[in-house]
């Protein structure tokens, strides 16, 4: 989560049950940081604040 937060400036949204996989998650944040691309917006509903402006990557 450290990385992920130095590398977005913002905190991810934890998956929606209590008891999930935290290796799991731990990787995708990871897949995250190294992809330089937030896949938790989709998968977890994230929303980063609106003041980090228009991301460096756009997907059409």
């Amino acid at each position: 989560m450290y990385a992920f937060i130095c590398t977005f400036e913002y905190s991810a949204n934890y998956p929606s049950t209590i008891d999930f996989d935290q290796i799991a998650y731990a990787k995708e944040l990871e897949k995250c940081v190294e992809d330089h691309f937030d896949y938790t917006i989709e998968k977890y509903g994230t929303v980063p604040p609106k003041n980090l402006g228009r991301p460096d990557i756009i997907l059409d």
